[in-house]
């Protein structure tokens, strides 16, 4: 023991000297082999700690302006720094510490790893705590779209028309809607599907608020989809017009055709619309017109094709004033039929006068070489009671080529001479 102390005390300050010199030297090494750098790392998660400082039961919050990764900037030996990446630093705001709505953020390595410094680009995380609030917001339906040619879109069947929304009340405040959107574009049948619910402002501007919590981020449709038929519409005519007039003899149906729409069970049986009651134009002097809903003529479950058309068919009986004419037959333009066997017919010299009347239409292209006029010999021997004809003059009703609304306004005759073989 005493040899040792002896050896220690011996030049001492020579052994001082050297331990000195040999910390010295492996601060220096270290210093040259491993030196302290900095570094800087972003996207450093926040995490928040003791969150149940915060009431979240009631309230809601957030973080306000600034994300909440930090940019931090690690001062440690170059072999911490080398192995390190922005997941290794932890940075946490303490809800339990919150002043004014700031958090202080602490940091420190993950491994309980050595370093000098770490600092942050900020030291607080700022908040907002609101009030939780509930709200029931309606749900409406819009399409795009349009289906396929000879289809009707027959409206949507959805299983929520409201939902209740949770969140911040000044997030909440704005919602002021929920709508489902459907595109039902060259579609042929019905659909069923889930939409998902996408909330609006009072604006009709599109929210996305990931502060919400709606009660079903979807809502189920049935969209129905009908096949469509086109059908003429009939309409008819009663009584007659005024003394002097005369019915045109046509009436117009306002539309002809109407689309509708159902099952094809339901389209199968409908081939025409009749309106059932006539158009009444007795004593009429001018076109007669008539507005009839046709709704009730459809069956139960059929509807029209047209969402705009409310029903109303529009009928229009034309009339029209009678036109008389006056014209003139040769007597060699006149036919005798069914004359007996051996007898000769011929007719007597000079024009016959014949007045007809009539619609202007009927009437304008009728002359006296055009009209055709007969002479029906059998006829006029049996209205006469006669079993022969003398020889001689004969007066005989004439038969003129007319019809339609086309009158022949006086009787005339024809002085026919009658001889026998």
């Amino acid at each position: 023991m005493k040899k040792f102390k002896d050896w220690l005390l011996k030049d001492l300050w020579l052994k001082v000297v050297s331990i000195l010199l040999a910390i010295v030297i492996w601060f220096v090494w270290i210093q040259i082999e491993n030196p302290t750098i900095s570094k800087d790392f972003s996207n450093v998660k926040v995490s928040i700690i003791n969150q149940d400082a915060l009431n979240p039961e009631q309230k809601v919050w957030e973080i306000l302006d600034r994300s909440d990764t930090l940019k931090v900037t690690v001062t440690a030996p170059k072999t911490v720094i080398n192995s390190l990446s922005s997941s290794d630093i932890i940075a946490e705001a303490d809800a339990n510490k919150m002043e004014d709505g700031e958090l202080p953020i602490s940091l420190h390595l993950a491994g309980d790893q050595t370093y000098d410094s770490l600092v942050a680009n900020r030291e607080t995380l700022s908040i907002s705590i609101e009030d939780r609030v509930r709200k029931y917001v309606r749900v409406i339906q819009s399409t795009t779209g349009e289906v396929a040619e000879n289809y009707k879109f027959g409206g949507i069947t959805m299983d929520l028309n409201m939902i209740e929304i949770t969140g911040p009340r000044s997030d909440v405040e704005r919602v002021s809607y929920g709508e489902v959107e459907i595109d039902i574009d060259g579609v042929s049948e019905s659909l069923s599907a889930n939409i998902e619910i996408q909330l609006y402002d009072a604006s009709n501007e599109p929210l996305n608020l990931s502060s919400i919590t709606k009660q079903s981020d979807y809502v189920h449709v049935d969209v129905n989809i009908l096949p469509t038929k086109t059908i003429p519409i009939y309409a008819s005519k009663t009584g007659e017009p005024a003394n002097g007039y005369l019915y045109a003899g046509n009436l117009e149906v306002t539309p002809e055709v109407v689309t509708i729409a159902g099952t094809n069970a339901n389209l199968q049986g409908i081939s025409r619309i009749n309106i059932e009651e006539p158009v009444d134009i007795s004593g009429a002097t001018d076109n007669v017109s008539k507005t009839v809903n046709i709704s009730s003529y459809l069956p139960e479950n059929v509807t029209f094709g047209d969402d705009n058309y409310n029903g109303d068919v529009t009928i229009t009986v034309f009339v029209e004033p009678e036109v008389s004419k006056k014209m003139y037959i040769d007597e060699s333009a006149i036919v005798f039929t069914n004359i007996p066997e051996g007898m000769e017919i011929t007719a007597g010299y000079g024009d016959i006068a014949v007045e007809i009347s009539g619609l202007a239409s009927d009437i304008e292209e009728i002359t006296g070489e055009n009209i055709g006029v007969t002479v029906d010999v059998a006829k006029y021997m049996d209205n006469n009671n006669l079993k022969d004809l003398t020889d001689g003059a004969h007066m005989m009703p004439l038969t003129l080529g007319v019809s339609g609304s086309v009158e022949v306004k006086n009787s005339p005759t024809v002085n026919a001479t009658v001889s026998h073989k």
